[in-house]
């Protein structure tokens, strides 16, 4: 088994180590470096910075292209121990396919505990600071700087979202404010001014307009105060600068624990609206946070038994069929995500629904090559 085990091992090692690179470099080129020019052109970042941001967005990528590593490295090992005849002699000595595969899904397996730990530590700490470091870049033009909050429940039922064109980080001023009142889906009033200054308690708003509507939505009631400075009421303000500042973490900068505590804290929302939409989605990325990293074991069931057919050696067309497979899983992925967001299938089935699918698949495949 000692054996039969490094000569597994040493098959896969020089595939995964080629697919885990260049499906990374891949992945960068396509997810990232437009973001990374625009930080260059528009905020002038330096090129520490830069090279931090790319570094702390590494461990996330990771996780994404390696079970596209392990994928390839299955394909194409077992590819050319079969083309070979390597496994025909191996089965020849009284070695069962299933006994074959048992390393190669062992380390399938070892790769996922892996990453499964990356995603759940790693992965937050670093998104975290490669978040931190664009919400700086965007900060150092504060005129440029816009402001979107997350819905605030008040005391009187509705719930008041903020959102900023402009906003002075050192004079604590608001440009462009607009303020939505909200109860469950439907919208109360709309509050709009051009500035708005925190005056140490409240913030005071220039040239307010105030829209109200009826139950329909439409328009019913316009209210204008020109040239004047109103105090909001303090039940009504927004939160005080530092308190806006503060940004709240994407699900993405999130460990299962931490998303866990947000769920806890979370209310239910109502069937459709924006509310329950935003729960539905951290839902399904709590669940994804522990389906994500098993996909390499998953690829793993499924493409070794798929590598040992004929006109599986050839590099190029183990190449092929990974990115036609990659693709599959990412389509049935963006699917699942959907349907779980939108509320149609539960977040742990939308989160697992391509492991599902390939899962099933990939057991098949190896009962039907142990037969053989």
């Amino acid at each position: 088994m000692n054996l039969l085990f490094r000569l597994v091992a040493r098959e896969l090692l020089g595939p995964f180590l080629f697919g885990l690179g260049a499906f990374t470099i891949l992945f960068f080129a396509v997810e990232s470096l437009s973001g990374v020019a625009r930080m260059v052109l528009e905020s002038k970042l330096g090129l520490n910075l830069i090279a931090e941001y790319m570094a702390n967005r590494l461990p996330q990528v990771v996780i994404f292209t390696c079970p596209m590593a392990v994928l390839l490295a299955s394909l194409m090992a077992m590819g050319r121990l079969s083309g070979d005849s390597e496994l025909t002699a191996l089965k020849a000595a009284g070695i069962s396919f299933l006994r074959i595969a048992t390393p190669a899904l062992i380390l399938c397996t070892m790769i996922s505990g892996f990453n499964l730990w990356v995603n759940d530590t790693l992965v937050p700490r670093s998104m975290k600071r490669a978040y931190d470091i664009l919400f700086e870049a965007q900060k150092r033009d504060p005129f440029r700087y816009a402001l979107l909050t997350a819905p605030r429940w008040l005391k009187n039922g509705e719930t008041q979202m903020l959102y900023v064109n402009g906003y002075d980080v050192d004079r604590k001023t608001m440009f462009g404010v607009y303020l939505h009142y909200f109860y469950g889906q439907s919208r109360r009033r709309e509050i709009f001014a051009e500035e708005a200054v925190w005056n140490g308690k409240v913030w005071v708003l220039k040239n307010m307009r105030v829209t109200l509507f009826d139950k329909s939505m439409d328009p019913v009631q316009e209210l204008v105060a020109s040239e004047t400075w109103t105090p909001m009421q303090p039940n009504e303000s927004p939160s005080d600068p530092d308190t806006l500042m503060r940004r709240e973490y994407l699900p993405e900068e999130l460990s299962r624990a931490e998303l866990a505590e947000k769920l806890a804290n979370l209310p239910a929302g109502h069937n459709g609206d924006d509310i329950s939409r935003k729960r539905n989605r951290y839902e399904v990325m709590f669940h994804q946070k522990l389906a994500l990293p098993w996909t390499s074991l998953i690829f793993g069931t499924f493409a070794i038994p798929l590598g040992v057919r004929p006109q599986r050696s050839s590099r190029s067309i183990g190449l092929g069929l990974s990115l036609l497979f990659i693709l599959v899983y990412y389509v049935l992925m963006t699917f699942g995500m959907v349907l779980g967001e939108s509320g149609r299938m539960t977040a742990m089935h939308a989160a697992w629904f391509p492991n599902i699918v390939f899962g099933i698949m990939g057991v098949l495949l190896l009962l039907d090559a142990t037969r053989k």
